[in-house]
């Protein structure tokens, strides 16, 4: 479709001066609205969409300026005031998408009058009636220049101002002042702005790759291409790709690159706008589906949206660089230009600009590709560098771009790459830069399909890419002070490693195979055993890093899924670990994986259930791999430890005896010392035929202890979970204990949504909801209720799976299900409806999903037959599916 053709669409919009038609004036909007749509689907050049939205707005605004007439009522009272309508900020630019805010400033000589600010205030309101998000603001000259004095924000509006209509002289008038050195002159402009975009970085953590990303703000974003064109601007004036280009800031390269980045940006945003109702700028994931077949982008599934956000990170990567280096250089340019700091050399390759690395040779990396590694190892073996300067960047970029083969078939690069894992400084100082520069995708196997790779889920916050050096980053603050303090078991095993450069190997294949479709800890085993011969590690390190990466999984979901407390757990861990060694590099790897997953996600639960495991392990290994106590002897020993501490608080021996005799071995073996001793404090001096609910005030393993003693009935279980899902609080663990009398002894371990222990002040209401609960002679039913918004974008298909079970009287039953409310109480009542008793649970959710475990027995204490399991299986997922 030509240019001429789209001109003829968008003709200046006519209606009667005497009287203004909204029902008109919307259907046009709407119109265009809908115009501009099928355009877009039809591939029309985005610039000119764009452009041409700004250019109908602009039409309105005009008609509506002299039908209200405000430049004649201006006049008639001050035959010298001058007023101009502006457009401001992006739409100063003329750069408008469907649901942009439109900027306007009224500006004018001298205050306005009551009777003009009513045609004005008239003007606004009209456009709001439409429906359009009008930004304005009235203000004199003099006004207009002393607030863009005071605030930044107000100055970069300006900078990019047009006239609409009236007065140009004005408008000049207000480009003269404002382009002077006496506001916000260029040193300042620069540095308010980098100040600006590092606050706003810090606000994504820092990255390109979260998985919801902010096509505005994050960082490779919008805002980073416009933070150049503002400095540029300001400083040099004209139309800034031109300018940049006249000094030599960029390549006809860079710019080329530079255009397309904005375009690819421009088409998301133009389609986020399409699918949403209301300003945002997120691609959040209930929209990213959507988003990538307006664009184009076709598979099965969710391949759609990774394909587009594959190209999203890519994009967002090339304008983190072309933002690094233009900055760097407007740097030298505005605030630099008359230093004496000149650069001096390091050695015959390189010198050091400004504390920043670069080449003496801008053809070195062409010449000699294994000089990019020596490149990050020279940084490494000089502390004083803090970076990489701009010439540098400009000649990575152009020699990755031309590397035809990968780095590590050279044997000089793989020796380089050694030296540089061995550095303490390694992670931090050779191994971030190389990702964010391009370099591990130009020198590790595969690492190219993980580069900007998503994963459509709740669970991890970050492309793989930025997961895995997120790792690598949480095993190097391991050293430091606040690693020390957030995991002193794991940081002291960590300092006592004698080949920390293993993990790094290891990190950065953990999660590799997900690149390739399969078992992603078999794929990237298989790579990384590749990857060592190729670099000619001995045989015990290669096996160590192949078993680290098959097995990188096995401690976070034994100690999340399992049932620690079974001995035939802990015998199945070590049996695959094997070896202390093992242990000490799967802890340290371990805790790095969950940190560097979303920040979120670690809380003390976690916490305490790893250093269970690992303290179990260990001293399995301390006194030999299959010395593990029997379970009658661990609940003998919890049996006499308790009554010790209970007779030297002075209670009777005969009392406590003859309160044991109605209680199993299960509840010895289940509860720990300290926890049999406080129920036998408080049920001693307790009316036994009655209910009673206690939250242990300091926390159990890094959660609250919520403990029940109540009649047992059908539904028990269900009710508890529906109260405490009613009190927004997350069940993580579960134990159901039923002593002779026929009273539970449950409890259960739960957290605030945030991962912290509930707040003192919340006890007595969940306590007084519970009793009351439980006291009812009638089961209520499960609240239910829909799923949160965020989690409608998920599809989990509900599986139940009966696991082999190391106790023969026990059914070990895995479910795992979309994650919503009420859906606890759902399985609850299930059991009861099936007459089955629940012995344990372990609840782990996952991102948008859960993977729970429950120890089931039938009504006679036995493990459920085969039909009572397909019974079972079968109820479940119906009534998940009912949820829906």
């Amino acid at each position: 479709m030509n240019k001429k053709r789209l001109s003829y669409l968008i003709s200046p919009l006519d209606f009667d001066d005497d009287q203004i038609n909204i029902t008109y004036l919307k259907q046009q909007l709407e119109a265009f609205q809908q115009w501009s749509m099928v355009q877009f689907k039809q591939q029309v050049d985005i610039d000119v969409l764009v452009h041409l939205r700004s250019q109908f707005i602009d039409q309105l605004l005009e008609r509506l300026w002299r039908f209200y007439q405000i430049p004649k009522h201006v006049s008639s009272f001050f035959k010298r005031n001058r007023i101009a309508l502006v457009a401001v900020g992006g739409y100063g630019r003329a750069e408008l998408h469907p649901l942009s805010d439109i900027d306007i400033l009224i500006l004018s000589d001298y205050p306005l009058t009551k009777e003009i600010e009513k045609q004005i205030g008239n003007l606004v309101r009209l456009l709001w009636d439409l429906h359009l998000d009008i930004g304005h603001s009235v203000r004199t000259l003099r006004l207009c220049l002393q607030e863009a004095k005071n605030d930044i924000s107000i100055m970069t509006n300006l900078i990019e101002s047009r006239l609409i209509s009236g007065n140009q002289l004005l408008l000049d008038e207000l480009h003269k002042q404002i382009f002077s050195d006496k506001i916000w002159p260029s040193r300042e402009f620069y540095k308010a702005k980098i100040q600006e975009q590092q606050e706003r970085h810090k606000q994504y953590h820092s990255t390109s790759y979260n998985l919801e990303p902010d096509l505005k703000n994050s960082p490779g974003g919008l805002r980073d291409m416009q933070i150049i064109q503002w400095i540029a601007i300001r400083h040099f004036g004209g139309e800034f790709l031109q300018k940049i280009a006249d000094f030599n800031y960029l390549t006809p390269e860079d710019i080329e690159d530079f255009k397309t980045c904005r375009k690819f940006l421009w088409r998301m945003r133009f389609a986020l706008h399409c699918v949403i109702t209301r300003y945002d700028n997120r691609l959040l994931f209930d929209r990213q589906l959507s988003i990538a077949n307006m664009l184009g982008y076709q598979g099965e599934g969710n391949a759609p949206v990774e394909k587009m956000m594959h190209d999203y990170y890519r994009v967002a990567h090339n304008i983190t660089e072309l933002n690094q280096m233009l900055l760097q250089l407007f740097y030298e340019s505005i605030l630099e230009h008359n230093s004496k700091n000149k650069p001096y050399d390091i050695d015959e390759h390189f010198q050091i600009r400004d504390k920043l690395i670069d080449v003496k040779d801008d053809e070195i990396f062409k010449k000699d590709p294994v000089m990019i590694m020596q490149l990050f190892y020279t940084m490494l073996l000089n502390p004083q560098i803090t970076g990489l300067y701009s010439n540098t960047i400009r000649q990575l970029r152009s020699a990755r771009k031309k590397l035809n083969t990968l780095l590590c078939e050279d044997p000089k690069a793989r020796q380089i790459f050694m030296m540089i894992i061995k550095h303490p400084d390694a992670i931090k100082k050779a191994i971030l830069p190389m990702h964010q520069y391009g370099i591990l995708a130009v020198y590790i196997p595969e690492w190219k399909h993980i580069a900007g790779m998503m994963q459509f889920d709740l669970f991890h916050a970050y492309t793989v890419d930025e997961h895995t050096i997120r790792l690598l980053i949480e095993l190097d603050n391991l050293k430091t002070d606040d690693g020390k303090q957030k995991h002193p078991n794991s940081s002291t095993v960590f300092t006592k490693l004698s080949k920390p450069e293993l993990l790094i190997i290891t990190g950065l294949f953990h999660d590799i195979g997900k690149g390739r479709h399969g078992d992603h800890s078999e794929i990237g085993a298989k790579l990384v055993e590749k990857f060592c011969q190729l670099h000619q590690l001995d045989a015990k390190d290669t096996d160590l890093i192949i078993w680290l990466v098959r097995y990188h999984l096995l401690m976070s979901v034994t100690a999340q899924n399992r049932d620690l407390q079974d001995p035939a757990v802990i015998r199945e861990f070590i049996q695959l670990v094997k070896s202390k060694r093992r242990l000490q590099y799967l802890l340290c790897l371990t805790i790095a994986d969950v940190c560097a997953t979303n920040e979120t996600l670690w809380n003390s639960w976690k916490q305490s259930l790893m250093r269970e495991l690992y303290f179990t392990a260990m001293r399995s290994f301390d006194s030999g791999i299959y010395q593990i106590p029997e379970q009658r002897n661990i609940a003998r020993q919890h049996k006499q430890e308790a009554l010790a501490m209970l007779l030297k608080q002075n209670y009777d021996e005969w009392q406590i005896k003859n309160f044991w005799q109605n209680y199993r071995v299960d509840y010895f073996l289940r509860y720990t010392t300290e926890q049999i001793v406080v129920h036998a404090q408080n049920l001693l001096h307790h009316d036994l035929t009655q209910t009673l609910v206690l939250i242990n005030p300091n926390p159990y393993h890094g959660g609250s202890e919520i403990f029940i003693y109540s009649p047992d009935r059908p539904y028990l279980f269900a009710t508890v979970c529906n109260i405490l899902s009613m009190h927004n609080l997350t069940i993580h663990d579960a134990l159901i204990i039923t002593n002779k009398k026929g009273f539970a002894l449950d409890t259960f371990i739960v957290l605030e949504p945030n991962g912290q222990t509930v707040q003192e002040d919340r006890h007595q209401g969940i306590i007084k909801a519970l009793e009351k609960a439980l006291q009812r002679p009638v089961y209520q039913g499960v609240s239910i209720k829909p799923p949160k918004k965020k989690l409608q974008s998920f599809c989990v298909p509900t599986q139940v799976n009966f696991l082999s079970s190391f106790n023969e009287r026990q059914t070990y039953m895995e479910l795992i299900a979309l994650d919503r409310p009420g859906l606890l109480a759902c399985v609850g009542e299930i059991f009861a409806n099936l007459d089955l008793s629940l012995r344990s649970a372990k609840i782990a959710t996952i991102g948008e999903h859960i993977e729970d475990l429950f120890i089931l027995t039938s009504k006679y204490n036995n493990a459920l037959d085969d039909m009572t399991c397909n019974q079972l299986r079968e109820s479940i997922i119906n009534a998940i599916d009912a949820m829906s």
